[in-house]
Parts: C-alpha cells; structure tokens; sequence
C-alpha cells in the first residue's frame, strides 16, 4: 500500500516529542526524501506528533505500539465531557511553509476511535485549516467521522486566505463529543487534491439546495419564501453525553415525509445532554430574514400535558456565534417551532447551522423536519 510507505520514511525521524522545528522553507534529508514520493509540496513535518493540544476536561498523552499504522506512534486525545462547540478542544498542527491564497492544501492522517459517545460508537472531529492567531480567520471546515480501526483520512480544499509559515496550523477540533481518540502521523501537502490513491473532485455547494422535485412544501410552511436546506437529509452532527444520551432513528407516518429523530436523555443525571446541528449549506448574505422552522413534539407529556423543553438555535459554530435562539415547552402532538431572525453577516454556504438542544434528565423530543428559509425579495 503506497501510503504505509510513504508514511514509514517520514517514522524513521522518530516521533519524539523533543522533536526540533525545522527553519524556514528548509527541509532535512529525510524530509526531502519523503517530498518526492509526494504529489505535491510538504507543508508541515510529517516526524512529529508533539502537537499543541487543548480543552476542558481533556488530556493527551504519546502511545507508541508497533501496530500503530505509519511508525508505530500516536496521540490519544481524552474529552472527557462535551461541550457545545467542537472547536473547545483540539490539536494544532503546525505549517513549515507558506501557504497562499488559492492553493490546493491537502491533510491525509491515520486516526481511530477507541470510544465515543455517539450512537454508532465512531469518534467526531474537525479538519480547519487556519492561523494560529487573532480572530483565528481559517477555511475548509470539514467534519469526519473516525471508525474504531485504524484508517487514513485526507481532507482537500482550496486555500481561501494566505497561512504564515509562522502562524498557520491546521486544526483538529473534537470538542463536542465524550470521546476518546487516537491521531497518528499525519502529512500536508499543496498542490495536490490527494495524497494516496486518485484525487477525487469535491462538489462545491450551491448558492441554494433546490428540495427534491418530488417535494411538496407543507401548507403551514407555504410563502415563508427560499428553502436554504434540504429537508430530507438527517445526517446530522450528534454529541451526546455518555451513556447518558442518545439520538435514534425513526419512521413516523404522523409527520411530513415520515421520518423523525428521537433526541432522548437517561433519568438521574442532572448534566445528561444531546445537541444536533443541522449545517446550512447554503449562503446567507446581511440583511436576510430567515425563518427556521422546525417539526417537534416531546416524546412523553406529564399530566398537565406538558413534555420535555427544545432548544433551538441559530448560531455559526466555527465563530462560537450565536446569532438567535429560542426555546418551547412541548406537548405531545406534532407542532412547528418556529424562530424568526435577520442575518447580521454574509454566511458562507456550512458556516451557519441550526442547533438544537434537550439538556436535563429524562427528557425526550421527536424531530420530525427542519425547514430554514429565506425571505423572498418583494414582487416588483
């Protein structure tokens, strides 16, 4: 297999964590060897692992075993309670070389999830490339799904700012689950769409995700204007607080499209918690009215017919931005939860998000449909 060799040459540096920063645009020997079975140009230094890491509740430490893919060394990373946002714990890598502004920049890595908080036991983190400086500006957030074998990863995108040889990283962000992970050599490259294997085109998002052609927009929902989302996809991101909560799947003939998702926390634990994001691949520009409209209802109800309390925010997580929120009691029927606001800033398409949220004991919400929407322009 190409990358074990490739990533073997850069091992024989040795992962140490008294590693020396290499100078300016200069490579070592081995280094140089490594550059020339790549496709590209290197960007960071492959041999060390001694990464900046960060978070509350959270350590890393070096674990080194001859089975480990790449030179037989690793971090493991320790969240050992989720937050909000991802980005409240992570790992730098840091670049050797400049990066300009409209490069293709590549970061292919070994990683695996030993255990995570999430319904299908895989680990949760987030590729940013960025400067390692005020107000942190960075692009090509991708979000990944890490199994609990060993297995390469690559995120590619094209460089939307200049990075600093000095200050520009790319970040690992894994904040929002109870997890713990394991992240091995990892290699950046410019120049390329791929370390290993043929390089594949990535879509780029659309202005607007036109809904399917078979669909047909509730009544209740009729002249709230563009749909920004695609109602059907329930790929959400998921952070739940260990064994303590849970996402779950589920047919519904009772709602629109017949399909929900039950967000549901365990009695006795007064911090249990379950957050899902719902990305808007759309762009949003300043002075939107948008609309989200979200299908709800609590999945048990007390005797005053009241259930569980929805969160429901409107926020750009890579900002830590929260742009709008609300919250509703529930009751036990199906109803719209809706929460009205105008966009303060231009959005790039996945920069903002819809977060919803159940936190306390023995709460439970069916999700059915998530509808955000932008104002139509008034008729001429």
């Amino acid at each position: 297999m190409v990358v074990l060799r490739i990533l073997r040459i850069a091992a024989a540096v040795a992962l140490a964590a008294s590693a020396v920063p290499l100078a300016a645009q200069s490579l070592s020997p081995e280094l140089k060897a490594l550059e020339e079975q790549l496709p590209g140009t290197l960007v960071n230094d492959p041999s060390r692992i001694d990464w900046d890491s960060y978070g509350p509740e959270f350590y890393a430490e070096s674990i080194k075993d001859d089975s480990i893919p790449g030179g037989g060394a690793a971090r493991r990373f320790h969240v050992n309670q989720a937050t909000e946002f991802i980005y409240t714990a992570g790992t730098n890598i840091p670049l050797i070389r400049s990066v300009k502004r409209g490069d293709t920049i590549t970061i292919g890595f070994w990683a695996r999830t030993v255990e995570a908080a999430t319904p299908d036991g895989k680990g949760v983190l987030r590729v940013r490339f960025q400067e390692d400086s005020p107000p942190y500006p960075g692009f090509g957030e991708e979000t990944l799904s890490i199994g609990t074998e060993w297995g390469w990863y690559e995120v590619t995108t094209t460089a939307e700012q200049a990075l600093s040889r000095k200050t520009g990283i790319v970040a690992l962000q894994f904040g929002r689950t109870k997890q713990v992970l394991e992240i091995g050599q990892a290699i950046v490259i410019t120049g390329a769409g791929s370390i290993v294997g043929k390089a594949v085109p990535k879509p780029q998002p659309q202005a607007v995700i036109e809904p399917p052609k078979s669909f047909v927009l509730p009544k209740p929902l009729q002249g709230l204007g563009t749909v920004l989302n695609d109602p059907f996809d329930r790929d959400w991101i998921v952070a739940a607080s260990a064994d303590s909560g849970s996402a779950e799947g589920r047919d519904d003939s009772t709602i629109w499209f017949g399909k929900a998702t039950r967000l549901a926390t365990t009695p006795g634990d007064p911090a249990a918690a379950v957050d899902a994001l719902v990305t808007i691949n759309s762009a949003i520009a300043a002075g939107d009215d948008i609309t989200i409209a979200v299908a709800a209802k609590s999945a048990e109800v007390g005797e005053d017919g009241k259930g569980s309390t929805l969160g429901l925010r409107f926020i750009a997580p890579a900002a830590a931005e929260l742009m709008s929120e609300s919250s509703i009691k529930l009751g036990g029927n199906w109803q719209l939860v809706r929460l009205a606001t105008k966009a303060k800033r231009d959005l790039r398409p996945g920069e903002a998000a819809v977060a919803l949220r159940i936190d306390g004991p023995a709460q439970g919400v069916d999700i059915g449909p998530v509808f955000v929407f932008k104002a139509d322009p008034p008729a001429q």
